[in-house]
């Protein structure tokens, strides 16, 4: 086999499903291009598009190997908004570490380590409660996933389970926290 212009999507998910790890080497080269121009388009550079390329084909790899899973779009239009999700993921982890200019006013460091402590805060009481609730809450609030995805993961019946159980976890959260720091510490 010389590419997958030969194959359609369902025979590609197919041998996927077959264990055929040569097929995924040209999807990767196929679609590579695409989510290069994703990423350099959205303040990315060349540095990262391996990385997430072969972050999405993994994703493929693993979706398309579930029982139920069931593409409803183009192959290209599904690795396209994986990778897209990755790479927002991704950004998101970069903005949360914010460099200080040297020359800038000193209440803007103080600031920069107080809302880092607030989020070590936060971090920290998060993984002392519940398993079910530590990983509810790094999904939702850390890693970004949506309340979908979230069910799936912890086996909800829907999102709207993840949503209820969600709103209790935070309230946990909210209740430990204030019991341990006074709201002058976290302001």
């Amino acid at each position: 086999m010389f590419g997958l212009g030969s194959l359609n999507d369902q025979a590609i998910l197919e041998r996927i499903k077959d264990g055929d790890e040569s097929v995924l080497v040209l999807v990767y080269k196929k679609h590579y291009g695409m989510v290069k121009k994703l990423i350099l388009k959205n303040s990315g550079d060349i540095t990262v598009v391996d990385d997430i390329m072969q972050d999405t084909i993994i994703a493929v790899w693993k979706n398309a190997n579930k029982p139920t899973f069931l593409l409803q779009s183009k192959l290209s239009t599904y690795i396209l908004a994986i990778a897209k999700n990755l790479w927002l993921k991704e950004l998101k982890k970069r903005s949360k570490f914010k460099s200080v200019d040297e020359n800038s006013p000193k209440n803007t460091l103080i600031d920069t380590q107080k809302e880092n402590l607030d989020s070590d805060i936060i971090a920290e009481m998060v993984n002392e409660m519940d398993e079910t609730c530590k990983k509810l809450l790094s999904y939702f609030y850390f890693d970004g996933y949506s309340t979908r995805l979230i069910a799936d993961k912890l086996n909800y019946a829907n999102a709207d389970t993840v949503k209820s159980k969600k709103y209790q976890c935070f309230k946990k959260l909210q209740a430990s926290v204030l019991a341990r720091y006074n709201k002058v510490d976290l302001i």
